[in-house]
């Protein structure tokens, strides 16, 4: 199981997409916090959430943030920079990202 953010496709399904897994991410909410970071909303690793098109510019600076404040873990430092150029390209094509619990 693992919790993918995706940009779905005009059928429903996701376009693309990046993936956590529950170890990862356990280590991502340590980073994040519990502030009003737009990445706390994953905090939830079973739940869906959303970003809206308009939230993006945000949350590609708090994943460029903390992806400084996590370089020396590999496996987060990755997922945050494919965070980044997933939001961007939601962001181009003015789509959200949806996280997805699966």
């Amino acid at each position: 199981m693992s919790l993918d953010i995706a940009i779905l496709g005009g059928d429903g399904s996701p376009k693309k997409q990046v993936s956590i897994g529950v170890d990862d991410h356990y280590r991502l909410m340590q980073f994040v916090g519990e502030g009003g970071n737009l990445l706390a909303r994953l905090n939830d690793y079973y739940a869906d959430a959303a970003f809206e098109n308009t939230e993006l510019d945000n949350l590609i600076l708090e994943a460029t943030i903390l992806r400084v404040r996590c370089r020396d873990d590999e496996a987060l430092f990755s997922f945050l920079n494919a965070v980044v150029e997933l939001a961007e390209l939601a962001k181009h094509e003015q789509q959200p990202l949806l996280a997805i619990a699966d």
